[in-house]
Formats: C-alpha cells, sequence, structure tokens
C-alpha cells in the first residue's frame, strides 16, 4: 500500500474515530481504493485458509468478482425470521457505518437450505444463515477494480495501529498472491462403494411418485449425495478453474470456513436486482447432451417436447409468477422455454423481469422465493415436510440462496447447485431431480448422474468418466 492509499486510510480511521466519540460507540469504518489489476480466483486459491474464512464469488463470465477475506461482521440470526431479520441488521449495522471512498459494503454468504434440519457434523461450520463483510475485499466490475477495507474503530482506538494492521495483512495477500506455488489436485481420488444406495434412492423416488398420484402432492424434489475420498487434501483453487473452464456461463462460488470448503458452479439464478430491476430465470427440465450436433439438437427437441419435462416447467413458472407478482410493479415473463445448453446437461429455461416496488429489499424476494419448485417441490410446505421426512439427508446449504449484496440495496443470489462440500482429502457432492406424476425412478437416478459429473470431472476427469461404469452413482 503506497503513501497515499494508507493516508487515506488512516483518515478514514480517524474520522470514524470522531464520530465514535460523539456517539460514545463503536463505528464501523469502510474504506475502498482503486486497484491494480489481480486475478480474484488465483487471490481466493492463494490466501483461502489464511483469515479463518473467505470467499470466491464470479458471474457474468467473470464481468463481476468478488474475493473476500477474514469477517468483520457476520449476519447470523436465529433460523426464524432470517431473512427478514438479516435485513435489518444489514440496516443497522450500515448505520453505524462511515463509508469513504468509490464502493460501498458488500455483505456476502448464504443460507441452509432448510434450517430446521438438524445440522449433520459435515456442515457444522456453516450456520444456517451466514452473510460475511469481509474484512479485506477485492471487487472486480468488468475492467474496474477495488478493494474495500473493513474495521470497527473504538473511540479510544490506536487509529495509526490500525491502520498499520490492515495494511500487514493487505501485504500478506499480495505476498501470497505473487508467491505462494501453483497447486494440484490430487491424483488418485474415489468414490466410497455403497452397492445399495442406487437402489435405496430409486425405492425413495417410487415412493414419492405414489404419493404425487395420491393427490399429497404436485411435485417434490430429492436430492442425494455421493462422497468422494483423495490421496491428500483437495485444494479449491484449481477446482474451481476447472470448474470455470468448464462452465463459464456458470455462477462460480466458494465460501470456506477453516478447512471446509463449499463450492459449485451453479447454472440457476435465483435472483438478480440493480437499480430497482428484478431478474431471475425459471429452470426446469433436463436431458443428457448428446454426442454429436445432431443427436444434441434431436435430444433438445424432445426436452422441448416432453409433456412430463414441461409441466413439470410450467410449474416452476406459474409459481414464479405468483411469489413476483406482490413486490413487482411489472413483470415479464417469456411465454415459451428455451433451450439452456450445459457440458452434460440441457434445461428448459424461461426468463423473468421485473421493476420492483418502492422499498422492497433484496432479501424479501430472496425469501419469496427460496426454495423454488425446482429444488423444493409444490406445495412448497408440503414438499419440504416430505423432504425433512423421507429424504435422510442433510443438504446444508446446497440448493439453498448464496450470494452477495451491497450497500445500495443490488445484488445477486444464486441457487447452490453443481456443488460440493470439500474437507480436508473428502468431498461430498449432491444432486437432485424433481419428481412428478410421470417420472421414472431409474430416469431420475441417471439424471442425478449427469449432474454429479459436473464436479466430479472438475476434479478427476478420468476418475469420473469410470464412476458410472462401476455403479458408484457418477
Amino acid at each position: 500500500m503506497n503513501e497515499s492509499c494508507l493516508s487515506g486510510l488512516t483518515r478514514a480511521l480517524q474520522q470514524g474515530q470522531a464520530r465514535a466519540r460523539r456517539e460514545g460507540r463503536a463505528v464501523l469504518v469502510v474504506f475502498s481504493l482503486a486497484a491494480e489489476r489481480l486475478q480474484p480466483l488465483r487471490l481466493f486459491a492463494a490466501n483461502r485458509q489464511v483469515f479463518g474464512q473467505s470467499l470466491f464469488w464470479s458471474s457474468d463470465q467473470g464481468a463481476l468478482a468478488l474475493a473476500g477475506f477474514g469477517c468483520t461482521e457476520e449476519i447470523s440470526p436465529p433460523s426464524a425470521e432470517r431473512f427478514g431479520a438479516s435485513t435489518r441488521a444489514w440496516r443497522q449495522l450500515l448505520e453505524r457505518a462511515h463509508q469513504v471512498g468509490p464502493r460501498q459494503a458488500y455483505l456476502c454468504g448464504g443460507f441452509a437450505f432448510d434450517p430446521q434440519v438438524p445440522r449433520s457434523a459435515q456442515w457444522q461450520s456453516f450456520a444456517s444463515t451466514s452473510l460475511v463483510l469481509p474484512r479485506l475485499l477485492l471487487l472486480c466490475e468488468g475492467e474496474q477494480q477495488h478493494w474495500l477495507f473493513s474495521l470497527w474503530v473504538e473511540p479510544g482506538a490506536d487509529v495509526a495501529q490500525c491502520a498499520a494492521a490492515l495494511e500487514a495483512e493487505w501485504s500478506l495477500l499480495l505476498a501470497r498472491y505473487q508467491h505462494a506455488p501453483a497447486a494440484q489436485l490430487p491424483a488418485g481420488i474415489e468414490a466410497e462403494a455403497d452397492p445399495q444406495a442406487a437402489e435405496r434412492w430409486q425405492d425413495c423416488v417410487a415412493q414419492a411418485i405414489a404419493r404425487i398420484q395420491g393427490g399429497e402432492l404436485n411435485k417434490v424434489v430429492l436430492a442425494r449425495e455421493v462422497c468422494l475420498q483423495a490421496s491428500r487434501n483437495i485444494p479449491c483453487g484449481p477446482l474451481l478453474e476447472n470448474l470455470g473452464a468448464a462452465y463459464p456461463q456458470a455462477f462460480l462460488f466458494a465460501f470456506s470456513r477453516g478447512d471446509s470448503c463449499f463450492l459449485g458452479a451453479s447454472p440457476e439464478r435465483l435472483v438478480r436486482v440493480a437499480r430497482g430491476t428484478l431478474s431471475t430465470v425459471a429452470l426446469a427440465g433436463t436431458c443428457a447432451r448428446g454426442q454429436h450436433e445432431q443427436q444434441d439438437a434431436e435430444l433438445g427437441q424432445a426436452l422441448l417436447d416432453s409433456a412430463k419435462d414441461r409441466h413439470e416447467h410450467a410449474l416452476v413458472v406459474q409459481t414464479l409468477r405468483e411469489s413476483l407478482q406482490p413486490y413487482c410493479a411489472m413483470l415479464e415473463i417469456a411465454p415459451q422455454p428455451q433451450l439452456h445448453r450445459l457440458a452434460h446437461v440441457q434445461h428448459l429455461l424461461t426468463p423473468v423481469l421485473g421493476r420492483l416496488r418502492p422499498q422492497v429489499e433484496l432479501l424479501q424476494v430472496v425469501d419469496a422465493l427460496h426454495p423454488t419448485p425446482a429444488v423444493g417441490g409444490l406445495p412448497r410446505g408440503a414438499a419440504l415436510g416430505y423432504i425433512r421426512e423421507h429424504e435422510q439427508l442433510d443438504r446444508g446449504w446446497y440448493a439453498a440462496p448464496v450470494g452477495w449484496l451491497n450497500a445500495e440495496g443490488d445484488g445477486e443470489f444464486a441457487v447452490a447447485l453443481r456443488s460440493a462440500l470439500i474437507r480436508g482429502n473428502r468431498a461430498h457432492l449432491f444432486a437432485g431431480c424433481g419428481i412428478v406424476g410421470e417420472s421414472d425412478p431409474a430416469s431420475e437416478y441417471q439424471e442425478t448422474c449427469l449432474k454429479l459429473r459436473t464436479i466430479g470431472e472438475a476434479l478427476h476427469p478420468v476418475a469420473a468418466s469410470t464412476y458410472e461404469k462401476r455403479g458408484l452413482s457418477l
């Protein structure tokens, strides 16, 4: 940090301290300045475990990226009213903030899929709500990059010492960025054998189909987990690089807590808000990609013509319309779905645009949308109840909202799909399928196999191609 930047930070801290003395309580100082061009994913990979917790986010093919380190403040309210409580806590935090520079504060994190499900041991590091104000954040917007520093300043703080501590942490980030050796994924990785897993899951699907045909539900989404074990600890940097290269249009994310990191490459935006304009998608209905262009087109057309998939997709579109109308002065939904092609699968997708009513906050919309029928089911309450009783899986943050919001009211959350929880040398992979009355258990199982390949191939391309042949679910 050069002398002018350090003096700017020191002045901001001094101004915050003056306000703290007037108010008789600590003030949150957020200081931002332009940054030299860095690679945010490389910065995250080099420093993931240095500050206890860290995060990475990339969307719009890298046009927006965040790399955050440390925690100045965490919003983690009780499960009841978690979205509303988080909004109120964010407002209160901003009221106590003294912000200096071209960019204002960012809050980043996620939520558990279902806070009522008891936490399993593997998800203990991830609260049911965790929205973090990073101590140091690199914000990349197109060609512009900025550093954001945040710190609580007490009335009697030693401002010079505070500035020096932040500068030392910032210098450590950059030193590791420049000199940390590139990590390599382990060569050996094996799926934990469970010969009955496929049969058990398909039996669960068959039971759900019977309940749907009996009129208890319209749709329910059932997920499953596959555990992989590597010969040594799995580095998240190269895994994210592989995901970003294979899925450039995906929402690339990672949230690290100690030695645990939840990451993924999600194809599904839950909601984005920019200056009062809302955008989201309905994403439901899936088939495989073809081996060649003609087969790919034929499979895509079959998906468009599938009564089962079109019905499943229409349920999602209708629920989005009903959920968003109370919050939007204008809502525009495409009349027909389009194909959304990814490396291994193609989906039915319908884009949705809206204009928010005055005073509507981003997390209100997140609350209204989560869980979408594409990850929960319909009716929402009955489907969630069925999942709690029958799925026998703590999804943790899988299929839940992850993303960011800023002090100006903008933000973006994705549905955490095509994701894995990395813990040391183990990877817990998750995938699910929407079950309706016309579903077939074997076909749904094969669909989860296709979805699991997103992470499986990023971890170990050769091994992933052999898992299915060995009956190990990938």
